[in-house]
């Protein structure tokens, strides 16, 4: 058990502190619990984290919005008012589509094809336009018959024509779409609407929508997901706020296939394997269910697994999905509603082992570690390339070089302006060094679920990340420092109550103080290395600082700077530490012999972990004594 290899809770009530010569030991066995034991079968030893992505969720409970085109090798994702995609070969970010309003889901097709969902509000830039209501062709009323509002919005985008509509449908919000290519030139849609209504629009010449039918599942019930099966078109798989989940057929004059009585409330994700035969579908209250469809009797499921926190919000399921069908692996993700990713092997699945599983956590601190780190090569890049241009300015020989260099960096400047190039950070580094060891994460990120959910659920819980003070300006062969962490506590919070690790409260400040401004101004001068701050309400002054030829942390790492106030405010919201999901899903590019797990945070970064394909292909299994 995983148990085992914790070490033993102190008897001490106070934090115990590694000495410092001791801490290089402490993070190789931080690594070795982490890289070996806790991801011999599931994922590799160099997981890594992708800075500032910062996707967006405009609904509280829609949480799919990170997906992968595998030909493009490109994630989508939410950000604002706007689909952007991250190009998985560079690592650049750009915007894939504007909106004039915040959608709150999307499909994509092959080709860049993008369909959204969302609401109109007052808000909304699309409120004082003339938007086409595609809902009265739908239901035409008769005359003197009240004229119901039409809140919904759906949009679709194709790049390689140039074509961009939107359309009202659906009397409330739409909670989800989903569309397929249905011939060469035309697609075929699936809108889930508050209004119990599920719609079926077909868009033959890439901008002109018809509603084919509409299909009232269940009355009253709000419909969340939808998702047709990959070897039968005429199937579609439909939840919602109740215990149901809907087997239709678009096409039939009765689309009711079968109701699914479930017995848990409100269904959110839902996914097929690629062979068409098994359905996993999430609820709310913590609660994943796998049927096979083949023999579904009694409205028994196939298996279940349940949440490392079922029955609160932190812990409902928001989305499930399987391992692509060109992927070997066969594995089924699970995300949680705050900070945690169930691993699911499909291959000895059964209810003897089904809580044998592992649970992949993300803490705040990682945020916090990766946006420091990111700057913190940006640092050491920039200072770099200024001494090597001192060498370059002794040399006259190279000045010709150096005015090419110069020209060269004007022009990427202004290619790369309205594109963002995040730069992948190692969460865990592989080398033996001492600086190496430093600059590694000093945690675990994966789990037994039997830890989580009986030992210690708040493992995270008052774990942050400090950054180190701005040094002075350094000579060449001086860098950055790296970054140093407060260790957790590996007790049981049951048995232990630990003081928390949390600089604020090793300050004068404690967390109960109301003056956000002072808190801040203790983080802010952390940060900077002394700056004072001129507190006030809604203003914010630094010190005069004298400006040399040098640059200084501020510079190059200013976003971090001006992110610590979002991040403080964000660190009050989270819950035990952890970070709110925007999505999950599996990064497999065709033409690479790799797979990845990608899990979206919102308004933060991207975890991209392989998967250990080599040791997933062996069978061979084996125990500790």
């Amino acid at each position: 058990m995983t148990r085992d290899l914790l070490p033993p809770a102190p008897k001490s009530r106070h934090p115990v502190v590694p000495p410092h010569r001791d801490r290089l030991r402490n993070g190789r066995y931080n690594r070795c619990f982490q890289n070996y034991y806790h991801s011999y079968q599931y994922l590799t030893t160099n997981p890594y984290y992708i800075p500032s992505v910062r996707p967006s969720v405009n609904h509280w409970q829609l949480r799919d919005l990170l997906k992968y085109d595998a030909p493009s090798n490109v994630v989508y994702y939410t950000k604002n008012d706007s689909i952007n995609k991250l190009d998985m070969s560079s690592f650049v970010s750009s915007s894939h589509v504007n909106l004039h309003y915040y959608p709150r889901c999307y499909s994509h097709a092959p080709n860049g094809v993008v369909v959204t969902g969302g609401l109109l509000t007052n808000s909304s830039k699309l409120f004082s336009m003339n938007i086409d209501n595609l809902s009265l062709s739908a239901s035409p009323q008769p005359a003197g018959t009240p004229r119901k509002i039409s809140k919904g919005l759906f949009s679709f985008y194709n790049p390689e024509l140039d074509v961009a509509k939107t359309v009202r449908l659906g009397e409330m919000i739409n909670n989800d779409v989903a569309v397929y290519p249905d011939s060469n030139s035309s697609y075929r849609a699936y809108v889930c609407n508050n209004d119990s209504n599920l719609y079926c629009v077909d868009i033959p010449n890439n901008d002109g929508f018809r509603i084919v039918n509409r299909i009232n599942c269940e009355i009253n019930t709000c419909l969340n997901n939808v998702v047709r099966s990959p070897t039968n078109d005429k199937l579609l798989a439909v939840t919602g706020d109740s215990s149901s989940i809907f087997l239709l057929d678009p096409t039939a004059s009765n689309p009711n296939v079968r109701t699914i009585k479930s017995g848990h409330e409100s269904g959110f994700g839902i996914a097929y394997h690629p062979n068409g035969n098994l359905l996993s579908t999430v609820f709310q209250d913590g609660t994943c269910l796998l049927y096979d469809l083949r023999n579904i009797s009694y409205n028994k499921p196939l298996i279940e697994i349940k949440s490392t926190r079922p029955g609160h919000q932190s812990g409902a399921f928001r989305v499930c999905k399987f391992s692509p069908a060109y992927d070997v692996n066969d594995m089924l993700i699970i995300s949680e509603h705050v900070g945690r990713v169930h691993l699911v092997d499909l291959r000895h699945l059964d209810y003897s082992n089904v809580d044998d599983h592992q649970v992949m956590v993300v803490p705040y601190a990682l945020d916090q570690y990766g946006e420091y780190k990111g700057g913190f090569d940006k640092y050491n890049a920039k200072m770099a390339a200024i001494n090597a241009d001192k060498e370059e300015n002794e040399n006259e020989d190279n000045q010709s070089s150096k005015n090419n260099d110069t020209n060269n960096d004007s022009e990427n400047s202004s290619i790369n302006s309205s594109k963002s190039i995040h730069k992948p950070v190692d969460i865990y580094c592989n080398s033996d060094s001492k600086s190496a060891q430093f600059s590694s994460f000093t945690s675990p990120l994966v789990f037994d679920y039997d830890y989580l959910t009986n030992t210690n659920d708040k493992l995270f819980k008052d774990f942050v990340y400090t950054p180190p003070p701005q040094p002075s300006p350094p000579s060449k062969d001086h860098y950055l420092l790296p970054p140093k962490f407060n260790y957790p506590q590996w007790d049981n919070p049951l048995i232990s109550s630990s003081p928390c690790n949390n600089p604020l409260q090793q300050s004068d400040f404690d967390d109960t103080n109301p003056d956000i401004d002072a808190q801040l101004n203790y983080v802010y001068s952390t940060m900077s290395g002394g700056g004072t701050f001129a507190s006030g309400s809604g203003s914010r002054g630094s010190a005069s600082t004298a400006r040399s030829s040098q640059p200084t942390l501020t510079d190059t790492y200013s976003h971090y700077t001006n992110y610590c106030d979002d991040s403080y405010q964000q660190q009050i919201n989270h819950i035990h530490g952890e970070m709110e999901l925007s999505g999950i899903e599996f990064c497999t590019p065709r033409l690479a012999n790799e797979s990845y797990i990608l899990i979206g945070c919102q308004d933060a970064g991207v975890v991209m972990w392989g998967i250990n394909g080599a040791a997933r292909r062996s069978f061979g299994s084996y125990g500790y004594v």
